[in-house]
């Protein structure tokens, strides 16, 4: 999952991620089943503290499916933020 990696990596913002998914992304494994219902519960009507637990979920979340996959960190990841 690219999005995943560019979440860990730091390329992508966790909102950028939440912008990235399709809602016909399907997840084959329990990591990225996990992932990608972290990244779902994002809302812009999260309070901060709120926020603060999610964005810290997803990293972990992206963190686990980063670990298992055989992707690499130099796959590209689309809207990836340069610098």
């Amino acid at each position: 999952m690219t999005l995943a990696f560019g979440l860990v990596h730091d390329e992508l913002s966790p909102k950028d991620v939440c912008n990235g998914l399709s809602m016909t992304v399907t997840a084959r494994t329990w990591e990225e089943t996990r992932f990608l219902s972290v990244a779902a519960d994002y809302s812009e009507w999260l309070e901060p503290d709120e926020l603060a637990g999610w964005e810290k979920e997803l990293r972990t979340a992206a963190h686990s499916l980063a670990a298992v996959t055989d992707l690499g960190p130099s796959i590209g990841v689309p809207g990836a933020r340069s610098g």
